[in-house]
């Protein structure tokens, strides 16, 4: 069984994933008037750069390097891949498709729907499916998927549910809060650094972006024992850029 402590901090996690970064979209078009263009294009950038193209690299690597039994390689490989397909494709977007697209509110813009579909991909859409499978487990019926799904599967999504400590649910909605908020910061950087020639800006972020997924990285090859440290670096490094991205504001005023 499921309990209900677990079901409830997968509930709290959706709410983290899909209705925070949506309520934050319609606050920010209701008052800075925020581009759906810089929006949208944000999205894709993240579907194409992140989960198509760093994925396909990905497949690559893991298929014909051994990588993954090198863990520090591994954490370094997977933090740095991370940095540049999302920065470089940050920075291709804004000097493509949102060339006349200048201000600090498309930076915003572009960070809450990169972000956005971030976390509703990664942490929403994941989460709703434990709620799923949670409610099948307690009502009986997910025995009925193993005749429909491969020989297994439906074992290894019930013990995965199980045996995940509650706490582990609360933090990926806490994880995918903090990611938001970071990409939201690093895309008003690489505006920043497009807007003013300064590449400074665009360096800054790539270094942002990968000392935050260095941490992540080197707990997922189990380098680092805490998730509790790693999410509390995590959450120093989201207080500072929640508190960059309201400052950024008189920032970019300045910035010619």
């Amino acid at each position: 069984m499921v309990n209900d402590l677990k079901m409830a901090f997968i509930i709290i996690s959706i709410i983290f994933s899909i209705l925070i970064p949506v309520f934050a979209v319609a606050y920010s078009y209701k008052r800075f008037k925020i581009s759906f263009k810089a929006l949208f294009t944000g999205a894709l950038i993240f579907i194409v750069f992140a989960l198509i193209l760093e994925s396909t690299l990905h497949s690559f690597i893991f298929k014909y390097t051994a990588i993954i039994h090198h863990p520090y390689a591994y954490a370094f490989y997977g933090a740095c891949a991370a940095a540049i397909f999302e920065e470089f494709g940050r920075l291709i977007g804004f000097k493509t498709i949102l060339k006349k697209y200048r201000n600090w509110k498309d930076g915003l813009s572009y960070g809450l729907g990169h972000g956005g579909t971030e976390a509703i991909i990664i942490g929403g859409i994941s989460n709703i499916n434990n709620l799923i499978y949670s409610f099948m487990i307690n009502s009986g019926s997910l025995e009925a998927l193993k005749a429909k799904l491969p020989v297994g599967t439906v074992d290894q999504i019930e013990n995965a549910i199980i045996n995940t400590p509650s706490y582990m649910f609360l933090i990926s909605g806490f994880e995918r809060l903090f990611a938001f908020t970071l990409q939201i910061a690093l895309s008003i950087l690489v505006l920043y650094s497009v807007k003013s020639g300064r590449y400074k800006y665009f360096i800054y972020a790539l270094l942002l972006h990968f000392i935050t997924d260095i941490f992540a990285a080197l707990y997922q090859a189990k380098v680092l024992k805490s998730i509790f440290a790693v999410e509390i670096i995590v959450f120093v490094i989201a207080v500072f850029s929640f508190v960059f991205i309201v400052k950024s504001k008189k920032m970019a005023e300045k910035i010619s």
